[in-house]
């Protein structure tokens, strides 16, 4: 699987007009497994969506033949130009069914020699989550050749993923791979508005 996190930077007097939009033109798209569209908590101007591909060549022959008209589509809405990072996922920890309304995304970046021991060990360390209320499901996104990793954690509620990070699992479920990070963790909290799939 393969997923795209697109940043962006969005009008929020047209975000109700843009939701159903978003949510049409990923419907649209061939080899999708699943869709969110989140808005960063606190600053609903700026928004990620993060597209999960069933494989490499669905996402970039999305990214080719039918990104470019999406954004010019969706130009009017936009404040900012789309800031693509495709990555492969690298591992994936199933949860809990039921509604996904909370998203953690923590961008690393590790030593390019780590990224296969960190994806081997990342979901023993966060299976911990799989205890906690509100847990939904987790990827380990990343591109081996430059070692920047998104984590991305879908929780029920903000409420959940506080819990969380209030518990100390979050924090244990990082320790063990500071030693291969090469830059301090970037952790950023959004509401998921749209789910596709």
């Amino acid at each position: 699987m393969y997923a795209r996190l697109n940043y962006v930077g969005m009008k929020p007097e047209l975000m109700e007009e843009l939701k159903p939009f978003w949510r049409a033109r990923v419907e649209e798209f061939s080899g999708v497994e699943k869709g969110y569209f989140l808005l960063e908590e606190g600053n609903h101007a700026w928004t990620l969506s993060v597209v999960l591909f069933e494989s490499k060549a669905a996402m970039d022959s999305n990214t080719h033949n039918s990104l470019g008209s999406v954004a010019q589509r969706a130009a009017r809405f936009r404040t900012t130009e789309p800031d693509l990072h495709p990555r492969e996922v690298l591992a994936h920890l199933p949860g809990h069914a039921g509604k996904v309304g909370y998203a953690r995304v923590a961008e690393v970046e590790l030593r390019v020699d780590g990224v296969d021991e960190a994806s081997a060990t990342w979901p023993s360390q966060v299976e911990a989550y799989l205890d906690e209320k509100g847990f939904r499901h987790a990827y380990f996104c990343g591109d081996r050749k430059t070692g920047k990793i998104a984590s991305i954690s879908f929780w029920a509620s903000k409420e959940d993923a506080d819990a969380n990070e209030a518990s100390g699992a979050f924090a244990a479920a990082m320790e063990p791979h500071k030693v291969l990070m090469t830059a301090k963790p970037k952790v950023t909290h959004w509401d998921v508005v749209v789910v596709v799939g």
